[in-house]
């Protein structure tokens, strides 16, 4: 009789990351954190609910990329059992299998607390223009985190990345390690930092 083969286990680091950055948040973060994860709002403040409410929907999502190899996995082991016709009539009764979207890797970083506000950090409605290629970007700064066009951020440095495509020092990137400049547009002119200031 054949041995069914053992299937790999697949770890995600990424998974095990996101739920320890929830376990550690606070019930407003844990509402956006919902918003992105759920794609829709949530009025609850019961932080226990929230936190097994999206570890358990992170799980599920991350499950649901795990099914297509899981599958692949028992086809083979239903071909080396000769009942491979039988296995795939059964698949015919299931759901299609689609893997849920993955929340976005910002959802999971810390939102900007008005304690814990970096100084360097200009007020809310302050928009920062930075200069990068052949363009200028500028990013308004709110009181959660940074609006570039119409997507919104947790951090500078995910903002920088989304316009070089690198990782960056946000702080670096927008010239507010040093001395801000404010124009007489109410705006914050960041200087341009070359390129081999990237973060390693």
């Amino acid at each position: 009789m054949p041995t069914a083969p053992t299937p790999s286990i697949i770890v995600d680091p990424a998974l095990a990351n996101r739920i320890a950055r929830v376990e550690q948040m606070r019930p407003r973060e844990l509402r956006e954190v919902y918003r992105h994860t759920f794609g829709r709002d949530t009025t609850s403040g019961n932080r226990a609910w929230l936190v097994r409410a999206i570890t358990t929907r992170l799980r599920t999502i991350d499950m649901s990329h795990q099914l297509p190899e899981a599958l692949a996995v028992a086809r083979d082991v239903a071909k080396d059992f000769g009942c491979e016709a039988s296995f795939a009539s059964y698949l015919e009764t299931l759901p299609p299998c689609v893997p849920i979207p993955q929340p976005a890797e910002d959802a999971f970083e810390r939102p900007l607390a008005a304690e814990v506000r970096d100084p360097r950090i200009p007020p809310p409605g302050t928009v920062l223009v930075r200069h990068f290629g052949d363009r200028d970007y500028r990013v308004t700064v709110t009181e959660d985190g940074f609006m570039l066009g119409r997507h919104r951020y947790r951090s500078l440095s995910a903002v920088a990345t989304a316009i070089t495509g690198k990782h960056w020092n946000g702080y670096l990137f927008f010239g507010l390690s040093a001395r801000r400049r404010r124009t007489g547009s109410g705006e914050v002119d960041s200087p341009v930092v070359p390129p081999q200031l990237d973060e390693p």
